[in-house]
């Protein structure tokens, strides 16, 4: 009875009316905010987008099912009525196909391809049912209804076809039939040609020129996720260029790269950059508008003004929002792209090219200057672009043994510091009380293991940081035409750096700590080490000075615990058992707060001096503090060689993590292992038996 009540609500026009603008507003939602998943890592917006995602077609279902219930439940509705709620039902069709820019939330939702064709089978049904039920009573706009409803099929059927073809298996497919562009000469000569010119320019890449490279290299280089590897001739050509370009170009291109990646996984970009695709699209374009043109040319005297109203809005929003995507495909980077290979340059291309050019300075990634720590006068330059003109987050996670144990978040530069401080402070307060609240009600139990911890922090990325990265990893790609210096880089973890430096070092005694055990607790060990140095150096520094090697080392060391810690999924082929053997170290660690130990300062300093006393340390905690006891030995080389050992540790997980895992996070904002990923493709410095490199 309750139900049978609750669907008569539900099924008054009133209520469908406003269920239909609420499916369209998620529709301006998603045109307009969906890019931003790839350029943020902010939990509230991705929260907001997901709810967004998953409610419009969800919307649309559940209406249509309303709507074709009307006839068999017991609500009077009148014939116009009916027949505006058939003319609706094409609508909601339509908002089913979703936006160009936003196919899957997630690499896993391509999977489920084929349970959206079910489902879009059904639909058509209902829909179809529906006009059977109300069009022999009142056929006044059943001509627009049919128009809407064929253009509705044509967008459904892209959307099927795109989640199709970003299916991994079928992707990886389709990598042979869609790889002829390597086979083009033109392509190479076009790229060295700009390099030429890059030099004699002293090294000033347009955007354009950006986003040109980074196409050529995408489509050599997407083989990486069918687990191939290219040409000679390409690795050659793309060594060369990667070892010329600045560090700032090559993170331009690379992010580019990705962004190209990012297009045909989880967007409709396989799909209506072709010809055939133009076409349909045009034919649907010209469809909803021959159906708002047949709506608006009828006497609307018997119609209700409210429904006009809510009809015209859908119309006019339909056109609205197609020629919005049409001006976001006109102005994407595989227009670019494309132009630059198509030797025919109509005029429209030239012109399209020119205005492209004269965006550069707004497409191009901006810098400002942050403080590390408020007050110190030590800064760096963090990538600032402005959040449209983004292709990732532009920011690095932190996660820290000692912060988690304090129940705190590490350490943050602000950008701008006073609303970004602020919603840290509120997100912190939250957590505290749910923890509290948890623990009062007993429902918390002792972590077994650190997973997806809260405690944790995004700062801007830091573009020195990457500039010595890139040096770091190309220099050693001078020597990986060697076949075993390439296993040898390829399965470095610490260990290549450590031995390049014996004859200036006596870096032996600290081999053990990066060759004995698993990785994942070599990083618990390195992170423990960097930890308790860094806060014993700055204790000592009266006024702190900069020191590149061990703010890197810092930044380092706290983003591969987050990669631990938050990206398990990421991590799984190197992350061993790290999440439990972390809970276990922080477990330790609390035991030694106290009053005076109420930062991590304090707390790195309890835990140091514990090692001498007779206090009970697990083992992982005792080579942390032995390791960091080690490198004090070096005294101002230590951070030279904490920062050497923490970027080839950094590239040993980059380069052993499936190219699968790492096109997961392009949909999360991006992560700078990702990154690195590529860069040591570029350089080659990837090995696998099963590609045949010995021969």
């Amino acid at each position: 009875m309750k139900f049978s009540s609750l669907f008569r609500d539900l099924s008054n026009t009133s209520t469908v009316r406003q269920i239909i603008l609420l499916s369209f507003s998620l529709q301006v939602i998603l045109v307009l905010y969906a890019p931003f998943r790839r350029k943020t890592t902010d939990r509230i917006i991705v929260f907001f987008l997901r709810v967004c995602y998953l409610m419009a077609p969800s919307l649309a279902t559940f209406t249509i099912g309303v709507i074709s219930q009307q006839g068999n439940s017991s609500v009077l509705v009148g014939d116009l009525e009916s027949a505006f709620q058939a003319f609706w039902a094409s609508f909601l069709l339509l908002h089913f196909g979703g936006p160009d820019n936003l196919t899957s939330f997630f690499l896993e939702d391509n999977i489920f391809w084929k349970w959206h064709l079910v489902n879009f089978i059904v639909q058509v049904g209902t829909v179809i049912r529906v006009f059977v039920k109300i069009f022999p009573s009142d056929n006044t706009l059943v001509i627009p209804t049919i128009v809407v409803f064929l253009a509705a099929i044509i967008k459904n059927v892209e959307r099927l076809l795109a989640l199709h073809l970003s299916d991994l298996p079928r992707f990886r497919e389709g990598v042979f039939t869609r790889h002829k562009l390597i086979e083009d000469d033109n392509f190479r000569g076009d790229l060295l040609g700009d390099l030429h010119s890059y030099a004699e320019d002293g090294g000033n890449l347009g955007e354009s020129t950006v986003v040109k490279h980074a196409y050529c290299f995408f489509q050599f280089f997407k083989v990486f996720l069918a687990d191939l590897i290219f040409a000679h001739r390409v690795y050659q050509m793309s060594r060369e260029y990667f070892c010329k370009v600045s560090a700032m170009d090559a993170l331009r291109v690379i992010s580019v790269e990705l962004q190209f990646m990012y297009g045909e996984l989880h967007t409709k970009a396989l799909i209506i950059h072709s010809r055939w695709s133009h076409i349909f699209r045009f034919i649907a374009f010209i469809e909803v508008a021959i159906a708002s043109a047949m709506f608006n040319s009828l006497k609307k005297s018997r119609f209700s003004e409210l429904d006009v109203l809510i009809t015209n809005i859908l119309l006019f929003g339909g056109i609205t929002l197609d020629t919005l995507s049409l001006c976001m495909l006109v102005f994407s980077d595989w227009t670019v792209a494309q132009m630059k290979y198509n030797r025919g340059l109509f005029k429209l291309d030239s012109f399209l090219h020119m205005l492209f050019c004269a965006m550069d300075t707004l497409r191009k990634p901006k810098l400002t200057k942050c403080k590390i720590d408020p007050n110190e006068t030590v800064t760096y330059e963090v990538l600032n672009t402005l959040m449209i003109f983004r292709t990732w987050s532009e920011s690095i996670s932190a996660c820290n043994l000692f912060s988690e144990s304090l129940k705190r978040s590490p350490r943050k530069i602000y950008k701008h510091r006073v609303i970004t401080y602020l919603y840290d402070k509120c997100s912190f307060t939250f957590h505290q009380v749910v923890e509290t609240i948890l623990e009062v009600c007993r429902l918390k139990h002792p972590e077994r293991m650190i997973k997806n911890t809260p405690y944790m922090s995004r700062s801007p990325f830091v573009m020195k940081l990457w500039i010595f990265i890139f040096r770091e990893v190309t220099s050693k790609s001078q020597s990986i035409d060697d076949i075993l210096e390439l296993k040898k880089i390829f399965g470095a973890r610490g260990d290549l750096f450590l031995q390049s430096r014996l004859e200036r070092l006596d870096c032996e005694n600290l081999l053990a700590y990066v060759q004995t055990a698993n990785y994942d607790s070599t990083i618990l060990t390195w992170h423990l080490a960097t930890e308790i140095l860094y806060n014993r150096e700055r204790e000592l520094m009266s006024s702190p000075a900069a020191n590149d090697e061990m703010e890197f080392s810092k930044i380092l060391s706290d983003y591969m615990l987050y990669l631990l810690l938050n990206q398990h999924d990421v991590m799984s082929d190197v992350a061993g058992i790290a999440q439990i053997t972390a809970a276990k170290m922080v477990r330790k660690i609390r035991g030694h707060i106290s009053e005076a130990t109420e930062d991590e300062k304090g707390l790195c300093k309890a835990l140091y001096e514990a090692s001498t006393g007779t206090y009970d340390l697990t083992s992982q905690l005792q080579e942390g503090i032995q390791l960091a006891q080690e490198l004090e030995g070096f005294r101002e080389r230590q951070w030279e060689v904490m920062s050497g050992v923490w970027v080839e540790m950094l590239s040993y997980a980059a380069s052993h993590i499936k190219g699968e895992a790492h096109m997961r996070v392009l949909s999360k904002g991006g992560e700078l292992l990702t990154f690195i990923w590529l860069l040591m493709a570029h350089l080659g410095c990837c090995y696998k038996p099963e590609w045949g490199m010995e021969s």
